[in-house]
């Protein structure tokens, strides 16, 4: 694993530890507002209690989805060395319950022991209230490896994606629903005021039979690979079913509807204005 000043390397992670407790992203933002750039979080070797040598500092924290992510300042070139060789297989955050919430103390990494190295700074674990150590594999990594800013946050910003594009996809196929039934609407309209002035109101179907002339011109497909062609006289010519049919009824003969209707019992009259007589129209419609 290497890592050097800049990289953002995973520390910590929310979820159910047991005894030790369950950690929610909430609690991964508390250990972000808590951590104090001047106060610097030491990187150290082992579980040290306090006063333990600062092989390296982490200068800025962040919450990427359930990660807890840290930025690496000054590391010591013996330390990364060591990194670099795999010789650490295990790392630790400690984190400690304070009266401000709670607060990352260290990053300690487990598995080898370094050699005395005069000059390392003192760090001091500041925090009050319980700490709590939390040991995690290092990821498996290849020599030369270089986890930079977001390496860890992937898996959250391809399933953001992916529920981006799930939506888009959604949107889409909604509108296109939305689009087709507001056009089979305007078909249907537009097939009734057809119906109404060229078939009724021309005496060619009956008004109780509306319907289904409606119906049946709904039902005959639209667009241009709809169309067919028809030759007459030598020539040919292409139609879309509707065109044809409406051409077809404007083409056909008014047929009268009047008939004689057997003789009932009751009768209705009308009185002739002009020859003011009483005419017998219940054998007529």
């Amino acid at each position: 694993m290497k890592l050097t000043a800049g990289d953002w390397t995973e520390i910590f992670r929310a979820g159910d530890y047991g005894v030790k407790g369950t950690y929610s992203n909430m609690d991964l933002d508390a250990m972000v507002t808590n951590f104090n750039s001047s106060d610097q979080v030491p990187i150290v070797v082992g579980h040290p209690t306090t006063d333990a040598p600062a092989w390296g500092w982490l200068t800025e924290v962040k919450r990427a989805g359930g990660v807890l992510m840290a930025k690496v300042g000054e590391l010591h070139k013996d330390f990364a060395q060591a990194l670099a060789e795999n010789k650490f297989r295990n790392r630790s955050v400690r984190i400690a319950r304070t009266a401000a919430g709670l607060k990352l103390l260290h990053l300690g990494f487990l598995g080898a022991v370094l050699p005395e190295v005069e000059g390392l700074k003192t760090a001091a674990f500041a925090g009050d209230g319980e700490r709590t150590d939390y040991a995690f594999d290092l990821p498996e990594k290849g020599p030369g490896d270089n986890p930079k800013e977001g390496d860890m946050d992937k898996d959250e910003k391809i399933k953001q994606l992916e529920a981006d594009l799930a939506a888009e996809k959604k949107a889409r196929a909604d509108e296109k629903a939305a689009a087709e039934e507001a056009a089979t609407k305007t078909r249907a309209a537009e097939f009734s005021l057809f119906v109404d002035n060229e078939m009724i109101a021309k005496g060619k179907i009956t008004k109780d039979r509306k319907n289904e002339a409606v119906g049946f011109m709904a039902s005959l497909p639209s667009g241009e690979t709809a169309d067919f062609s028809i030759e007459a006289d030598g020539k040919k010519q292409t139609y879309s079913p509707v065109d044809w049919f409406k051409d077809f009824v404007k083409g056909l003969p008014a047929t009268e509807f009047t008939r004689e209707l057997p003789a009932g019992e009751t009768r209705d009259f009308s009185r002739s204005v002009k020859k003011e007589q009483l005419v017998d129209l219940s054998n007529k419609v």
